[in-house]
């Protein structure tokens, strides 16, 4: 019992931590502490979450692993990487919430706000397409599948299934380079010349290919970085 009493109490101070002065107080083994009070509602974690950081590094990895690799680590079961699986994908919503504040993307400037808001931050690949209305407003956005760019599903069924569904005026595809330059790969190159025709023979406008790098974000069809980032 006694020993039940000092956990409770050091999840209400950390907790009152948190509240009081935010996660940037917390060191890396806290925050997934606190992290991991959402997932297992009585106990000490403090264990499970060095194992954890040993395996991933920080939070944003954790968040972002799958199931399997989560059950890897000793303490966590199936339910458990499920629900940080889960925590994640809110998180995600967070991020795309906040991104889907700028309805209208008519400009470089607004297309770099939303994709740097989108993407600049995600610690693995991912890939989006956006549909555009003839206002230039966000209609529809779908993200497909994680992994490297060269695994990514750029599939014709996918690009024909969004048009349909959205009916949009233009597309943009988007993706990031989480650990590397804006610039586009040899792979990308070929994805987008595989992809255009296919968008544009379904009466469809490409409007850009946005790659989101540590450097900044790049514009394939402008052939040019729109937007530069200073650390």
């Amino acid at each position: 019992m006694e020993k039940k009493c000092i956990h409770e109490g050091h999840r209400q101070r950390l907790m009152k931590t948190v509240f009081d002065g935010g996660l940037d107080n917390l060191s890396k083994i806290q925050v997934v502490e606190f992290m991991l009070f959402y997932v297992f509602p009585r106990g000490d974690v403090n264990p499970l979450a060095h194992r954890l950081i040993d395996r991933f590094g920080d939070v944003a990895n954790i968040i972002d692993a799958d199931v399997n690799e989560l059950m890897t680590i000793e303490g966590i079961g199936e339910r458990s990487a499920r629900a940080i699986v889960c925590l994640g994908e809110l998180f995600n919503n967070v991020n795309d919430c906040r991104a889907n504040r700028y309805d209208y993307l008519s400009n470089t400037e607004e297309i770099c706000d939303y994709f740097e808001e989108l993407m600049r931050f995600m610690t693995t690949e991912n890939m989006f397409l956006v549909a555009l209305d003839h206002k230039c407003r966000v209609i529809a956005k779908k993200k497909l599948t994680m992994g490297s760019v060269k695994n990514v599903g750029i599939t014709p069924m996918s690009i024909v299934n969004f048009i349909s569904s959205s009916k949009p005026g233009g597309i943009i595809i988007a993706h990031n380079h989480p650990n590397g330059f804006a610039r586009p790969s040899q792979a990308d190159i070929k994805a987008t010349e595989h992809v255009v025709p296919l968008i544009e023979n379904m009466g469809v406008q490409f409007l850009e290919h946005i790659i989101v790098g540590t450097d900044g974000i790049y514009g394939m069809k402008h052939d040019s970085f729109l937007r530069v980032f200073v650390d």
